[in-house]
């Protein structure tokens, strides 16, 4: 599937997008505990140096343009000198910065976080300073914020609204940007801490499973009430996607269709989680407008999130790194190989369009063997990419019977996604493979053992026939099957 994913990297870069929000100056302050202040117990910290990079909605904004897109940020700052080190950070990232305020009343929201180690030992953050939590806009700094909205709003793809509780996205405001962007037909994308619950009838919102809780009215304690909070955003809140974020554990993915789907976490190590969830905003930003589906544009998400986790403080993350990484783990990851049956057909799609041949086989795969690899690397060798359809467990029951299958589905599909020459494996229920082959289409439908072209189920035959494909009849290895196997397997308990 990364391979399948590139192509969106490759139309991310000149997409337009206004990012409006709360903004904030990350400054980290990193030295050493050497020795205790003789005024009273505490440490002294003898400061190395000082790096700073924006944050909240400034952070969703670097990361953009880190992308590729044309960015464009609404939101204030304060009369200070970190105001001055926030627009300088803007501007390295290539932000257009005309849409910032400068409200005279609030300092510019800052967080620094200190962070410290001893001689010979890793520094560890000790302390973290925040400034006053921000009161929202109101007088001539909202004026100023609404006038700007109506300047830049026009002519960009996409809006981000990204609510860190920190003053700019008031009822007003929020209520003038989504009335512009839903008449000009933009792509709305909505990141609120708080008040998730008041972002409605937004193309794709990213809450937390937190913010998830908060804005749904629904403690969520399991995998049952993440779902009902999540359907709860998505169909009552009029929201058509909504992507809940959950660490460690991935990507829950909501659709108004009543479709949810789980995208696992692409982290290898995590070194900091902060700006994880504006880097899978950022992402997805852009994954939908160059035509991702939600699963696609999630998948990307993660796997740009596990860049970020992977390094120290507030970091951007660009298209080479999600090339870099789906690289690192194209090889080495099975379970992104196992794809649900409504996503298959889109992503087969998409292959097809770059001119991949498409080949499919079936089968349940029970007690997988030398005869089903030799089997599956002639099927791959057919073709440029190899769909296995993996019957689901009732189904195995109905065809081999009672006793079968002698493992379960996710254990048939884990093994069968490691092999190098399968490049997607799509469980189904159907006893046969018609519906499979009509949602797919093959150029190649591949079948085994002692199958002929008169006994293959000929409305398989004739599915594949109708989509402009072929079948193909490959021999099977004498004395290797699972029934055999098994049948000496019990002889020798017997014995």
């Amino acid at each position: 599937m990364p391979q399948a994913l590139r192509r969106f990297l490759d139309a991310f870069p000149g997409r337009r997008v206004l990012v409006l929000g709360d903004l904030y100056l990350d400054e980290y302050v990193h030295g050493r505990m050497e020795e205790i202040s003789k005024e009273g117990p505490i440490p002294v910290i003898h400061i190395e140096r000082h790096t700073y990079n924006p944050g909240a909605a400034g952070n969703t904004a670097c990361g953009l343009a880190a992308l590729g897109a044309q960015v464009s940020v609404v939101g204030t700052v304060g009369r200070d000198a970190h105001a001055g080190i926030l627009l300088s950070g803007f501007t390295e990232h290539g932000v257009d910065t005309s849409g910032v305020v400068v409200d005279h009343l609030v300092p510019t929201n800052t967080y620094t976080k200190i962070s410290a180690g001893a001689l010979h030992t890793p520094r560890q953050e000790v302390l973290r300073v925040d400034t006053p939590r921000p009161r929202p806009l109101s007088g001539s700094a909202e004026k100023a914020v609404l006038d700007r909205i109506r300047e830049l709003l026009p002519g960009v793809d996409a809006l981000v609204v990204v609510d860190q509780a920190g003053g700019v996205v008031t009822p007003p405001v929020l209520e003038l940007a989504l009335s512009l962007a839903r008449r000009a037909g933009q792509l709305l994308v909505g990141d609120s801490r708080e008040r998730a619950s008041s972002f409605r009838s937004f193309d794709l919102i990213l809450p937390n499973d937190e913010e998830a809780s908060i804005a749904a009215g629904l403690p969520i304690t399991g995998r049952e009430s993440l779902h009902a909070a999540g359907r709860r955003l998505c169909l009552e809140h009029g929201n058509r996607v909504v992507m809940i974020t959950r660490g460690k554990y991935g990507i829950t993915v909501f659709e108004q269709d009543g479709t949810i789907t789980d995208v696992p976490t692409s982290a290898q190590e995590v070194f900091d989680v902060c700006g994880a969830g504006d880097t899978v905003t950022a992402v997805c930003t852009l994954a939908l407008l160059a035509g991702a589906c939600p699963v696609e544009a999630a998948i990307l998400g993660n796997y740009g999130a596990g860049v970020a986790v992977a390094r120290p403080g507030t970091v951007t993350v660009s298209a080479d790194d999600l090339r870099q990484a789906m690289a690192a783990r194209e090889a080495v990851s099975p379970r992104e190989k196992l794809c649900p049956l409504a996503q298959a057909p889109e992503l087969v799609a998409a292959l097809r369009a770059q001119g991949k041949r498409i080949v499919l086989t079936n089968g349940c795969f029970d007690l997988l063997h030398a005869g089903h690899v030799a089997y599956l690397e002639q099927a791959r060798a057919l073709g440029d990419f190899l769909v296995v359809g993996l019957n689901q467990d009732r189904s195995v029951r109905t065809l081999k019977g009672p006793g079968r299958p002698l493992n379960p589905l996710a254990d048939r599909a884990r093994v069968l996604a490691a092999l190098s020459c399968v490049d997607l494996v799509v469980p189904f229920p159907q006893r046969t493979a018609v519906s499979l082959i009509r949602a797919l289409g093959p150029d190649t439908y591949v079948k085994g053992g002692d199958y002929t072209l008169d006994t293959t189920n000929q409305e398989e035959r004739r599915a594949v026939e109708a989509a402009g494909g072929k079948v193909v009849l490959l021999p099977e290895l004498p004395g290797r099957s699972t029934t055999d196997i098994a049948g000496r397997l019990r002889r020798k308990g017997a014995s």
